[in-house]
């Protein structure tokens, strides 16, 4: 069988290939929960191969790591087993006929993914297969690192992969491709870059029992700096607040903070302790308006900082579409 890889590669390499199918279960069993895999074969004659095109080369996985490998049958095999608790697995399959059971109940779909604990049978009938291995380790550090803070439960995948899932798995064959050409062994830099392409990837598309936590992360700042001046900002809008001390709330440079907002709010700093400043007056003419508080457009500017009238009614105007005058003569 030809060597998909470039000779001479330090990451891709041979796994396991010939026809001695007890030797593909042994390897098997060095990848999942060992005393769980059972290998059947209606007919032990064929051909095999696995190969790994990327990844740490150790023997079963690493749970730090991210690891791709293809797989060809040129037989019918039924596989069965339970993942290990330190991995999950997604498992494409390229050509050839599969019918996949995880935890007893048939999946509709050739390219199902699985997690720490599943349980599995999968009926194959001369099929090439991309597996992407990933270790429970790194998606936890990575989805810790995405929410800025430990999960509270452990992730588990939807098991079929969704319909809309298209472009990832091309990326997925990208990867596999640029893999075997050899191209990474030259540029760990891109493979690292790519690794985490895949990766963040996965997670923003394929379902998963973290999926709403991921999407309210993507309303909120990501810098845990911006998020420490926001407060700032928020506990001591009345009060004269400089761009040095938000920096030093934030305990980053000026620059660093300036930086930061512009990245995750596509606003200064001081734009920003703007808005928070606007929304109080806001609230404030608001409650003057429904008679609940008294005061003058001019008193309640001067509360929180805006010392020059017109450029304040200005920035009003800009904000919510009117002069702070109108908003305090609004009767509910």
């Amino acid at each position: 069988m030809r060597k998909r890889f470039s000779e001479g590669s330090p990451i891709a390499s041979t796994v396991v290939t010939g026809d001695d199918f007890d030797e593909l279960e042994h390897t098997f069993q060095a990848f999942l929960a060992p005393d769980t895999v059972k290998l059947h074969t209606p007919a032990p004659t064929g051909f095999f191969d696995i190969s790994q095109l990327s990844g740490l080369r150790v023997t079963g996985i690493d749970p730090n790591g991210l690891s791709v490998y293809e797989l060809t049958l040129d037989s019918d095999v039924v596989l069965q087993g339970e993942e290990t608790l330190d991995a999950y697995t997604v498992v494409v399959t390229l050509n050839g006929q599969s019918q996949v059971k995880i935890d007893g109940e048939i999946v509709p779909s050739r390219h199902v993914v699985t997690g720490p604990g599943t349980r599995f049978q999968t009926r194959y009938d001369h099929p090439d297969i991309l597996l992407l291995r990933l270790g429970r380790q790194l998606v936890t550090d990575t989805m810790h690192e995405r929410l800025g803070e430990a999960p509270t439960s452990p992730l588990r995948f939807d098991p079929v992969i969704a319909p809309d899932m298209d472009q990832w798995l091309t990326l997925l064959h990208t990867f596999s491709e640029t893999a075997a050409s050899g191209m990474f062994d030259r540029s760990p830099l891109a493979a690292a870059h790519f690794e985490k392409l895949l990766l963040h990837g996965l997670l923003d598309s394929q379902p998963h029992s973290l999926s709403g936590d991921l999407a309210a992360e993507r309303h909120r700042p990501k810098s845990t700096a911006v998020r420490r001046a926001m407060t700032y900002c928020e506990e001591h809008a009345a009060e004269p607040v400089s761009i040095g001390e938000l920096a030093m709330a934030a305990r980053v440079s000026v620059r660093a903070l300036q930086q930061a907002f512009r990245t995750d709010l596509g606003l200064t700093p001081m734009e920003y302790l703007r808005r928070v400043r606007l929304d109080h007056v806001h609230q404030d003419l608001l409650a003057i308006a429904q008679g609940r508080a008294e005061g003058t457009v001019t008193d309640v500017a001067l509360r929180w900082g805006f010392t020059h009238l017109g450029r304040f009614s200005g920035f009003y105007r800009d904000t919510y579409g009117k002069l702070p005058s109108e908003t305090a003569r609004f009767t509910a």
